[in-house]
């Protein structure tokens, strides 16, 4: 039976082997709006043994799009007449490939597999970093915000968080053992420019705002008269070294802050920092069904931004989701949404300034509760699922008509797309 494209039709998202299972509890939240208007919608994990046995039932039946994090599951294969293809290009059926972090950690999963992959971002930033440096022809989308692992308002016990923990639920990682690396691994004249690059980024006049590393970069490089630009696999790597060191050293300043206050700092890799003796508690587990749990019990739960400013960490929803407070780095889109009343909620890139905020909701938990539920009343409207569900529905549906045939008496004057790309 051929695979058909069809509207309405399964929806399928795929999901692998992540960090704590990160990943595949936000891909249900994503897959759940379309559970309601899809004919079928099921996540499928890459790494169970039947995986592909299930791809295989579910094709029987028209498919409408599918969809992974950093393309998971785009590579299925399907044996026809003896001769292999890929699924989603021999069938035309949209596949969108959702993005959370920069083009320039992984390039080669943002450039265009086949003419119907779609690339959806989290942060505009992201997207404007695609669009800037890309060559694909592949459409990309910005996802719109929704709530995250949302609880029944009657499961949770919103006055016994008054007796929880706040939590900083965050993998660390050195930033001075990267630095190593730099010294050790890259030649001296990189190495140069990423340790003033990094000294210059970590310095009150940028470490608050959108850090623009490209353009820092190429402005580094064309002081000594080198187009960076024209080397984009080496800019790409360079934008990564220092994307990775700036969130090292600002989770790492996170949970230093922290040490003296009796809140806890869950997830791995926090070596680099020495909690013994110290009031707060490490938690080296980074599981996300137990976390949820503990975010439920707590009072607030700290994030940070990766690196951007103009739309929040996914874990802003999550916790809104658990109707708990958030208290993040402060941020473009938090000023624009809240007000003067962000000052309650976030805080600047300075120890001091971390601890003062977090030590007032220690103290008084109760408004760590009330904060928590003014954010849900003041930020919920921004969370429309329907604006969600149609910008999905409108790119995938924009791929699939230009990938399919000519339509039916279209004026003899007027050229298709998909005439113009064969």
């Amino acid at each position: 039976m051929a695979i058909t494209q069809q509207e309405g039709g399964a929806v399928l998202f795929f999901s692998g082997l992540t960090e704590g299972n990160a990943i595949a509890e936000l891909t249900k939240t994503q897959l759940a709006p379309f559970a309601r208007i899809a004919a079928r919608a099921e996540l499928l994990d890459v790494t169970r043994n039947d995986w592909l046995d299930m791809t295989g039932n579910i094709t029987s039946a028209p498919i409408w799009f599918a969809a992974g994090y950093f393309g998971t599951g785009q590579e299925v294969n399907i044996t026809r007449n003896g001769e292999t293809a890929n699924l989603w290009e021999s069938s035309g059926i949209p596949f969108i490939r959702i993005f959370g972090d920069s083009p320039a950690y992984l390039p080669d999963r943002h450039r265009a597999a086949f003419r119907n992959s779609i690339n959806a971002y989290g942060h505009p930033e992201h997207l404007a970093f695609y669009r800037r440096w890309f060559r694909d022809p592949t459409l990309s989308v910005l996802l719109h915000p929704i709530t995250i692992d949302k609880a029944p308002a009657d499961t949770l016990r919103l006055p016994e968080k008054a007796s929880g923990k706040i939590i900083f639920p965050k993998n660390g990682n050195s930033p001075m053992q990267l630095r190593a690396y730099w010294r050790d691994a890259l030649p001296s004249s990189i190495c140069q420019a990423l340790e003033d690059l990094a000294e210059e980024s970590i310095g009150l006049d940028w470490i608050d705002r959108e850090p623009c590393l490209d353009d820092r970069l190429l402005d580094y490089f064309g002081t000594k008269g080198i187009d960076l630009a024209a080397e984009l696999g080496l800019l790409f790597f360079l934008v990564a070294q220092l994307d990775d060191y700036l969130r090292r050293v600002k989770s790492t300043m996170i949970a230093e802050a922290l040490l003296d206050l009796p809140v806890i700092v869950r997830g791995r890799n926090w070596d680099h920092v020495n909690f013994t003796g110290r009031r707060a508690t490490y938690d080296p587990s980074s599981d996300m069904a137990a976390t949820l749990a503990l975010i439920d019990q707590a009072p607030a739960m700290l994030d940070m931004s990766p690196n951007t400013q103009r739309a929040p960490h996914d874990r802003i929803w999550r916790a809104m989701g658990r109707r708990t407070a958030f208290l993040t780095n402060r941020q473009e889109f938090l000023d624009a949404a809240l007000g003067l009343s962000a000052s309650r909620c976030s805080f600047s890139f300075e120890r001091s300034a971390i601890r003062t905020l977090v030590e007032h909701y220690v103290e008084r938990p109760q408004d760590a509760i009330d904060l928590g539920l003014e954010q849900v009343r003041t930020l919920s409207p921004l969370l429309d699922e329907s604006r969600y569900v149609d910008s999905l529905r409108t790119a995938v549906q924009t791929v699939a008509f230009a990938r399919g045939s000519r339509p039916p008496a279209t004026q003899d004057f007027v050229s298709f797309p998909s005439l113009l790309i064969r």
